[in-house]
């Protein structure tokens, strides 16, 4: 039996209490399609077909035979949004929404949807919505009449008797005639924490259960874009939701088309924007680590560069976010939260400047941001980029600039997708850095079970990899402060990249291997870490202990990465009047699925001495308390 000798009392360091959060992206159809609770793709009639192949600004709408639908910009709704639908026909003319992903959504009986939308009509006319299958069995059904010729808005709710997997929406005009709508929207009513223009519950909620202490948005290559015009600006992404501009995905474009999966529907509505995204932060408990233009365009791609002296405009973005998330009502974008709904303060700390950039491009930029942000707000924390790779010429080049600007970065954003051997090989990766340096932010990481996306699972074997790794990443967390994995979300058959720690359909939800991992070692969080040793060398065994609750619980974390269970004594010289200990154990080539949603997660034992039997490949968490 292994021996495992804690000073519980001879304290090593602290342990960074922000070390488990979440990066969200736009990507997989996370947040549109995704996790933003809005059912109705192209809503405003704004997405366009990048390669002129169908109509413009029809993408997921089609009409019902017999009608006229056309796509007019004249008196539109407003001057960001300008372009609305037109129908015209005989009794039953209409239009249909395919949904995202021309799938639909999720019906279910006694299911309460909130639809509204804009309309307009020369002369009283009779719209009835409906939700029905693909076949046209309606499963709810209202009428209003369109009474001004001027746009008004009209809202209700529908609820629907019986479930179905793939429902859509139908407009039509009941004794024909014509009309000219915009911003068509169906919520669903029971949105996580009841937000109007909220979150999808069960997404947002197996979120929560991870209870991150950040929250990392909106990106991610969404922040770089692939054009100067398709650059993320959170000012687009505030104020009413019909005036929010409407941007194409950057991960539409064709190369992300894998194994024949479309997604030219794939568009930033920005109904989920910052305002929301704070608020949702707000929600869960975390707080909000945006992320922000420094006048560069995606480096893997074009690669486009504002001109040094024509950054001004984006620093004072930045100055601006900082005043809307911070600012009192009597300031200009303290005031404009306020209208929004959020009196007060959002209490913003971090903020990252540029998304995985890398080289003197780069550094030249960020200094420019830090210059202004420093003075003129120092109690800013900025997160400067260590480029791509854990390793190279632009990482080397990056720490090789901080040694010499150590005062310009609160930490320093490592991004690695590396195969699983690559984690258990560095399990003394951070052992030895120089901790008059910034601090380390693992913004982006995954364990990669191959070269091919498609080939790629979320399966034990890559989860176990990143287990071992954080384990030691936990002995290093005065320095490494923050983590977390990349991609969030993923809709099943519709991703752009794998793996994804959260994957969903229209009607369900689950956590991958890797999830679990991230939920056990955050709901099992030290305050900081304390000395051991062993009476023999524990191979195969990534090993940590901390203490926590004021000195008075002793949490131990192990990985066993060899295929032999390993029998461990804990001896402390204390007396424990509570152990227990939680654990992740399955094969390694294990994964959970929308049919077995829980074939890996987290076992609960009891124990009434420190002894513990830790199973081949496994991770295993162990808590103490003192009498």
């Amino acid at each position: 039996m292994l021996t495992m000798n804690v000073n519980m009392d001879k304290k090593a360091n602290d342990i960074s209490p922000l070390l488990y959060g979440v990066f969200l992206e736009d990507i997989n159809y996370g947040v549109d399609g995704g996790l933003y609770a809005e059912l109705i793709p192209n809503r405003a009639f704004e997405y366009y077909d990048r390669n002129g192949v169908i109509d413009k600004h029809k993408m997921c709408w089609e009409e019902i035979i017999g009608t006229s639908f056309e796509i007019k910009t004249d008196r539109p709704l407003n001057d960001v949004n300008v372009h609305y639908a037109s129908v015209s026909g005989k009794a039953g003319c209409g239009i249909r929404n395919t949904g995202y992903c021309r799938g639909g959504f999720m019906s279910q009986k006694g299911k309460v949807f909130r639809f509204s939308c804009y309309a307009r009509s020369e002369e009283p006319t009779r719209v009835n919505i409906s939700i029905a299958d693909i076949d046209g069995k309606v499963f709810a059904s209202e009428d209003f009449v369109v009474t001004s010729s001027e746009w008004k808005k009209y809202t209700f709710e529908l609820t629907t008797d019986m479930e179905c997997m793939e429902s859509f929406l139908t407009l039509t005009l009941a004794d024909g005639g014509s009309a000219d709508f915009d911003f068509i929207s169906l919520f669903p009513k029971d949105t996580f924490k009841g937000r109007e223009n909220g979150m999808r519950a069960d997404i947002a909620q197996i979120i929560a259960d991870l209870h991150p202490s950040f929250m990392r948005f909106p990106g991610g290559c969404i922040v770089e874009g692939r054009s100067f015009d398709n650059m993320y600006n959170w000012k687009d992404t505030i104020g009413p939701i019909e005036k929010r501009r409407t941007n194409f995905n950057r991960w539409q474009m064709d190369e992300y088309q894998r194994e024949g999966r479309k997604s030219d529907d794939y568009f930033q509505s920005y109904g989920a924007g910052f305002y929301e995204y704070f608020q949702f932060c707000e929600d869960i408990g975390a707080k909000p680590v945006p992320v922000v233009n420094c006048g560069m365009t995606c480096q893997w791609h074009e690669g486009l560069l504002v001109d040094i002296d024509k950054l001004n405009p984006f620093i004072q973005d930045v100055l601006d976010l900082i005043e809307f998330a911070n600012g009192g009502e009597e300031t200009e974008w303290g005031k404009k939260r306020a209208e929004m709904g959020h009196k007060e303060p959002f209490n913003l700390e971090y903020i990252g400047i540029g998304n995985e950039q890398w080289g003197n491009e780069y550094f030249e930029r960020y200094e420019e941001f830090e210059k202004v942000l420093s003075k003129e707000h120092p109690e800013i924390k900025l997160i400067t980029s260590a480029g791509w790779d854990s390793t190279g010429h632009e990482f080397d080049l990056a720490y090789d600039w901080m040694y010499d600007n150590k005062k310009k970065a609160y930490a320093v954003d490592e991004h690695f997708y590396k195969e699983p051997i690559w984690f258990i090989l560095r399990s003394k990766r951070y052992d030895n850095y120089d901790r008059s340096m910034p601090k380390v932010f693992i913004g982006e990481y995954a364990a990669h079970t191959a070269k091919d996306v498609k080939d790629r699972r979320n399966n034990w074997k890559a989860a176990l990899a990143e287990a071992g790794f954080l384990v030691n990443v936990e002995r290093n967390a005065d320095h490494v402060v923050m983590t977390s994995y990349a991609p969030l979300l993923a809709k099943e058959f519709h991703q752009q990249w794998q793996p994804n720690l959260i994957w969903f359909d229209n009607k369900s939800v689950y956590g991958t291997p890797s999830y679990y991992v991230q939920q056990m070692f955050n709901q099992h969080l030290a305050e900081y870490n304390v000395e051991y040793s062993f009476d023999e060398n524990p191979d195969d065994l990534s090993i940590n202990a901390a203490v926590g609750i004021k000195g008075n619980k002793l949490i131990v974390k192990i990985v066993n990465l060899s295929n032999e269970k390993k029998d461990l004594k804990i001896e402390t010289g204390e007396s424990f009047s509570r152990i227990v200990y939680s654990d992740l154990v399955v094969d390694l080539k294990d994964e959970n699925s929308m049919k077995e949603p829980y074939r890996v997660s987290i076992n609960i034992h009891g124990a009434d001495k420190p002894e513990f039997r830790i199973r081949p490949h496994s991770a295993t968490v162990i808590e103490m308390e003192r009498k």
